[in-house]
């Protein structure tokens, strides 16, 4: 997994994450895995939502454009465990072959 962006808390946004993950077989059906088990996320940038084509943004952070980007967004609400369930749920995404 790497992180898309800028990781200095005065040049990026603290409630949103976007990472690249590993490619796996599960690559098409990421989102709707997540989302299965109840986990809001969004694939590529906000600036791309709805569109067919890769996102500029990612383009300009040179984002690696064969992996998948995932975007999370998190609120005061959001709980640790929330966050732990989300992770646990990617790394078993990611480890099918």
């Amino acid at each position: 997994m790497a992180f898309n962006g800028n990781i200095e808390a005065d040049k990026s946004l603290y409630t949103v994450l976007n990472v690249s993950l590993p490619c796996t077989n599960m690559n098409d059906m990421l989102l709707f895995n997540l989302d299965i088990a109840g986990i809001s996320a969004s694939g590529g940038s906000a600036c791309s939502s709805g569109s067919d084509i890769g996102s500029h943004v990612l383009r300009a952070i040179k984002a690696d454009p064969n992996r998948p980007s995932v975007r999370f967004s998190f609120s005061k609400y959001n709980t640790k465990e929330e966050i732990d369930i989300t992770v646990a749920k990617l790394k078993e995404i990611c480890e099918h072959p």
